[in-house]
């Protein structure tokens, strides 16, 4: 190995590592700390590419990257709860290139503290490209993986082959770059993208991880896209005390609990029938999986975890047929150097069990001929979810949701509804709830005919649907029934009452505008129709228009308010809007108790 100079043993005399936790993003538990240099100005480099660039341009890169990688462990391994929890550490690719670049020595460290490899992570980017992401010449990729290290590609999204080097790197972990991350729940661009990326990362198996995250705001809308883990200012700055780092974030967790999943039933039935099936490791032989298929004979598949009991794969029992039907199956089962379960793992989906029921059920999907799907707590395997119970799952869902959802409008009812109410009244944030109402409809139904009057009812379901298009992701547009229609989203930090009553106000205009169009020349040119009214006698209806009942729902202190509470303010805002004139936009703000 080469020998560095004065320069070098000041640098890292200087330098200092700072610890940056990713955590779950249901349960705040830590699952890395991102190792992060500091420090290094008193060793007279003003960036950490400096540092970087300087090293490799005197081809000692590969032998400081080692001594800074063993200060990174060491320090690690003193944090007091270390013990299953992985160290993210950047790797410049280009250490592959330099002359002396020998696979092994970072195996010693870890031994010498007693830590599996699979306990340290390299972050990977395309910042410099090397014959690491080459298609043809993977091998020192290969060589990490079957050392049992895990790899993480860093900064995803904003390089020029984010894509490729996805493809050949095959990474554990996907980072997301913070240029999505930041400001998400605020554009819905940046959402879309960072879905695409999500699904991609899904359906390879790849955990994703939302890096920069500064705002609650911003991880809410990263939980719904499907995040599985974040990093950021909002759960903790980097620090170089280890004191100062937790082994949960305890308010991640509470944002999570605070939010009443609306699959909420259909979650509690998932987790009463999940199976903790016999497992096995990587490492352990075939004739292990043979005795559980022996004496377990309903299941047909066995687990396969890392030694950090992370989901690898199953072995499936149909996949054994070749071996005990050959001739020499048997023997080769014995066989310690070729009977090892690596050479049978088949892919398998593996979900949170605090995925949401679409999230868990996208994943499954994403894997053809799937027997089920791994569950995992805090990233341990927890147990298997058989495919049949998430088709039952599926079917009932499907049944619910037809009976639920209007049949004009397409748009979910009564059930879904007071779903999103009863998740509203605990959530501890402010939403707003807008009941929308026709104003005479009944007399335009009698004078131009029930098919017309169908008409007018799609019409408004499918300005309210458009609507979503513009608000949060939690937003939810209902068909009430008859001419009652319900929009719903939670006001993040900088939506003012203001911005609600322009954008239900633009609604309204559009629908006033647009329904026009359901008269005739004559009745648009007098403004009016004459029909009965309920008591039977004829009376001039103006032309139909909407509105609106906007209850911001303003929980002080956390304090609890109760969906009777709602129901109540909803029911004198509506008779409110009746005395007004047609077109009305009545509102009130309902704090907590």
């Amino acid at each position: 190995m080469i020998t560095l100079d004065k320069k070098w043993e000041k640098l890292l005399e200087c330098v200092d590592y700072a610890f940056q936790p990713i955590v779950n993003i249901y349960t705040g538990k830590t699952f890395a700390f991102e190792a992060l240099i500091r420090d290094y100005e008193k060793a007279g480099f003003h960036s950490i590419d400096m540092i970087f660039d300087t090293a490799y341009s005197e081809n000692v890169l590969y032998t400081l990257d080692l001594a800074l990688r063993e200060k990174a462990i060491r320090k690690f391994a003193q944090i007091p709860f270390f013990t299953g929890i992985k160290l993210f550490y950047n790797m410049d690719n280009r250490t592959t290139m330099m002359p002396d670049f020998k696979p092994g020595f970072t195996k010693k460290v870890l031994n010498d503290l007693a830590m599996p490899a699979s306990s340290l992570c390299f972050e990977l980017s395309e910042k410099h490209q090397s014959k690491i992401f080459a298609g043809v010449d993977n091998l020192v990729l290969n060589i990490y993986k079957q050392q049992g290290y895990r790899m993480a590609i860093d900064d995803f999204g904003v390089g020029y082959s984010g894509l490729q080097i996805l493809y050949n790197a095959e990474p554990d972990f996907l980072k997301i770059d913070r240029f999505f991350i930041d400001g998400i729940s605020q554009s819905k661009k940046k959402q879309l993208f960072v879905k695409s990326i999500i699904e991609i990362a899904q359906s390879l198996g790849i955990q994703t991880i939302a890096e920069g995250l500064e705002t609650q705001e911003d991880l809410l809308t990263c939980k719904a896209l499907g995040c599985n883990m974040v990093q950021g200012y909002f759960v903790q700055k980097p620090v170089k005390k280890i004191d100062k780092l937790k082994e949960k974030y305890t308010y991640i967790e509470q944002l999570h609990k605070s939010e009443q999943r609306r699959d909420s039933s259909f979650k509690d039935e998932l987790k009463n029938k999940i199976q903790t099936l016999e497992h096995v490791y990587e490492s352990s032989h075939l004739e292990e999986v043979f005795k559980i298929f022996q004496h377990t004979k309903e299941s047909g598949i066995v687990p396969v975890l890392r030694d950090d009991s992370s989901c690898l794969g199953v072995i499936r029992e149909s996949d054994l047929k070749e071996y005990t039907y050959s001739p020499y199956g048997r023997s080769l089962i014995y066989n310690i150097t070729k009977g090892t379960v690596k050479t049978l793992i088949s892919e398998c989906g593996s979900v949170d069990i605090n995925d949401s029921l679409e999230k868990i059920l996208k994943i499954y999907s994403h894997k053809q001929n799937s027997d089920g799907v791994l569950v995992t707590k805090n990233e341990k395997y927890l147990g298997f979810l058989h495919a049949k119970v998430l088709l039952d799952i599926v079917n009932e869902k499907t049944i619910l949701s037809a009976r639920d959802q209007n049949p004009l409008t397409g748009l979910p009812g009564n059930i879904v509804i007071n779903e999103y109410i009863a998740s509203v009244t605990i959530s501890g944030k402010k939403h707003a709830l807008v009941y929308f109402d026709l104003d005479n409809f009944k007399p335009f139904n009698d004078y131009y005919g029930f098919r017309n009057g169908d008409r007018v009812i799609k019409l408004l379901g499918n300005i309210l649907k458009k609507s979503l298009n513009n608000l949060p992701q939690d937003a939810l547009a209902g068909h009430i029934g008859g001419d009652d229609f319900f929009l719903a989203w939670e006001m993040h930090k900088t939506y003012t009452f203001e911005m609600v009553y322009t954008f239900i106000k633009s609604i309204i205009d559009k629908f006033s505008l647009d329904v026009e169009s359901f008269y005739n020349k004559e009745d648009r040119e007098k403004g009016y129709i004459i029909a009965k009214n309920r008591d039977g006698n004829e009376e001039k209806f103006r032309l139909m228009t909407v509105s609106a009942a906007i209850l911001i729902i303003n929980p002080l202190a956390k304090k609890a308010i109760h969906e009777e509470g709602i129901a109540l303010a909803y029911a004198k805002l509506k008779k409110h809007a009746k005395n007004i004139n047609d077109n009305a936009v009545v509102y009130a703000s309902l704090m907590g108790d």
